[in-house]
């Protein structure tokens, strides 16, 4: 790692790459990651139903505890008490191993009325009380449903309430508008930024193989003197690494060769010509890409469903590979599916301000995330 950054009022000098341990199982990784500099783990009790955290927990004696910073997490309905929400939170110090957690957040906040979750402020300002953990935060994800907030509206009122101290959220090169909102209201009030996501979630679109392209890849790739699937990934990267305000970028180190490329990325900027090679990206795939934590067309919908969400799940099979994940989400998820688009007149579509191609995008998620 080659620059840190101050992760807001936490004081903690962050690496500008950042573990994400969504598929994490491998301690060793971790410790690798620990080695090349990286001090920033974020992690959440429902990432491999607790998997994730003990993994990191195995780590820790290896690394010494107050060399890193960890970050966790939990999904919560609205209604849990003060006491089950510390049943929650100890249950990942449990796992971690560890007496205390840097950042433990309300993860996937839906509205910036449930920011306001009394049971959570309550079991955070105690165990900040006792030592147990050190700051609060939230993450999100999109909407579930119509009638909720945008990205930029739920995590600007987190940034202003003066509670949170980390933030989690959605930002890249086709995806920036509400992300730079969030960025500006974090630096006004001196909050810590982490992001996800770096790499948009067009299917297909991780597919790229120099010897099996398409006629379209063969033109875009000869424009850009494109080689490679990992320049897409890592002029990604490099993007949101050359913006001062984005402290850290979490990614999905999923072995110890990939550790090694993204590290490398530490301290670069985009080049020229990859910043062209990702704007011309960004035109040719403009409407299949929908966007992490728009709302604009969940209201249109008449089964309501949860079109955002669906396709956050497709960028998990394809883009980050934790296919069994994904499916094991698409399974549980309640109401429609996307099984209802293909005979649809899609009202929806309509409403996208970026064209997304709804009917045809969600009905290749459903045959992807059920192996139909």
């Amino acid at each position: 790692i080659q620059s840190y950054k101050t992760l807001g009022r936490t004081g903690w000098r962050v690496s500008d790459i950042g573990f994400g341990t969504g598929p994490l199982r491998e301690s060793t990784l971790v410790r690798a990651a620990y080695d090349k500099g990286i001090n920033y783990f974020d992690t959440a009790e429902s990432y491999g139903n607790g998997t994730a955290e003990r993994t990191i927990g195995e780590a820790l004696p290896h690394i010494g505890r107050e060399n890193v910073f960890i970050a966790t997490k939990a999904v919560f309905r609205g209604g849990e008490t003060e006491s089950e929400v510390l049943d929650r939170i100890r249950g990942s110090l449990e796992r971690l191993k560890t007496d205390y957690i840097d950042a433990f957040s309300m993860h996937h906040t839906p509205t910036v009325e449930f920011l306001d979750h009394p049971g959570y402020h309550a079991a955070i300002e105690r165990l900040k009380a006792e030592g147990r953990v050190r700051f609060g935060g939230v993450s999100y994800h999109g909407p579930s449903r119509g009638g909720q907030g945008n990205m930029a509206e739920v995590l600007a009122a987190a940034a202003h309430d003066g509670r949170f101290d980390i933030i989690l959220f959605v930002y890249n090169f086709m995806n920036s508008e509400q992300g730079d909102q969030v960025l500006a209201a974090c630096k006004a009030n001196d909050v810590g930024t982490t992001i996800m996501k770096s790499a948009p979630g067009v299917l297909h679109f991780d597919s790229f193989d120099p010897d099996n392209m398409t006629d379209e890849q063969r033109s875009f790739a000869e424009r850009h003197g494109l080689r490679t699937a990992d320049q897409l990934r890592f002029g990604s990267i490099q993007w949101v690494l050359q913006n001062p305000d984005a402290h850290t970028v979490c990614v999905s180190l999923n072995d110890f060769d990939n550790i090694d490329r993204v590290v490398a990325l530490s301290g670069t900027k985009l080049s020229q010509s990859d910043g062209e090679m990702l704007a011309s990206l960004a035109r040719s795939v403009d409407s299949r890409y929908c966007r992490h934590g728009c709302v604009e067309c969940a209201g249109e919908c008449p089964q309501e469903v949860p079109v955002s969400r669906i396709m956050r799940y497709a960028y998990y099979f394809e883009g980050q590979g934790r296919e069994k994940h994904a499916m094991s989400r698409y399974a549980a998820l309640g109401g429609s599916k996307g099984s209802v688009c293909e005979d649809c007149s899609a009202p929806c579509e309509s409403a996208c301000p970026h064209g997304f191609q709804v009917r045809s995008q969600v009905s290749k998620a459903h045959a992807l995330l059920t192996l139909a």
